[in-house]
């Protein structure tokens, strides 16, 4: 990010001998009688200026820490990293005008949710939440193989959950073989989870719908372009791509 800035300085300024006037911002704002004692508790302004101009004599300027912290941080890095977002061949890219009406129908859906949740009385009249060890991940593929995603089950869900959900399904999408796509069911699983994703987002929830829309793209890479079915295989790849990239504004992954 570039901050475009003002060549005009903004500083305060000090009188000094034969009035000349210097630029520095450790110069002091304003001027403190010599007549003005010292005291442990302040009872006017220039005592209480006089008071922490002491205290601050105390500290260096500069602070640093003396403390080898690299042991604490052997396994750590100051950067993330991040699967490589792999670029589909241009028959496969979708145009922006389809794109847009992805993220608008999205955006409605999402929309209808939030009234949903503002108001309970237009809750289902049985809601059944999902209930599963968050470390079971048996149970969740169960889930997401066995069962239709239903508002009356996701409506209201914490957001860890609905990480949680979403972890395994790129765990799911991560067994699917080159040359094969998501499944119809998956597909409205991640639809649905994405829909009830709370904003603003967490870091958590961002870091798994990115790696969600780079396993998207590398599911996508491998299809045969050349193949009829192929139109049909990559659409739910390329509307989590589009939905992730535009709507949660993620758009270096953006096609």
């Amino acid at each position: 990010m570039i901050f475009n800035m003002s060549t005009k300085k903004i500083v305060y300024k000090s009188t000094k001998e034969h009035h000349e006037e210097t630029d520095s911002l450790s110069s002091p704002c304003f001027q403190i009688n010599s007549d003005v004692e010292l005291k442990e508790t302040p009872t006017t302004g220039e005592e209480y200026l006089l008071k922490v101009i002491n205290e601050r004599r105390q500290y260096s300027f500069v602070t640093r820490c003396n403390k080898d912290y690299t042991k604490y941080a052997r396994n750590q890095s100051c950067f993330v990293n991040e699967m490589p977002h792999a670029k589909a061949p241009e028959v496969l890219v979708p145009t922006i005008e389809w794109q847009n009406i992805q993220v608008a129908d999205f955006s409605d859906t999402r929309m209808y949710i939030s009234r949903m949740l503002a108001k309970k009385s237009l809750w289902p009249t049985k809601v059944k939440k999902i209930d599963i060890n968050p470390n079971n991940i048996g149970a969740w593929k169960s889930l997401f193989q066995n069962e239709d995603p239903s508002l009356s089950s996701l409506i209201g869900a914490h957001s860890a959950v609905i990480d949680r959900g979403l972890e395994i399904l790129v765990d799911v999408l991560d067994h699917i073989k080159p040359g094969n796509t998501i499944t119809h069911r998956t597909g409205q699983w991640i639809y649905a989870l994405l829909a009830c994703i709370r904003q603003p987002l967490l870091s958590d929830t961002i870091s798994i719908i990115r790696d969600l829309a780079r396993k998207c793209a590398e599911i996508r890479v491998h299809l045969d372009p050349e193949s009829e079915e192929t139109k049909v295989a990559v659409a739910p790849l390329n509307i989590f791509i589009c939905l992730i990239a535009r709507y949660f504004r993620q758009y270096d992954l953006a096609d």
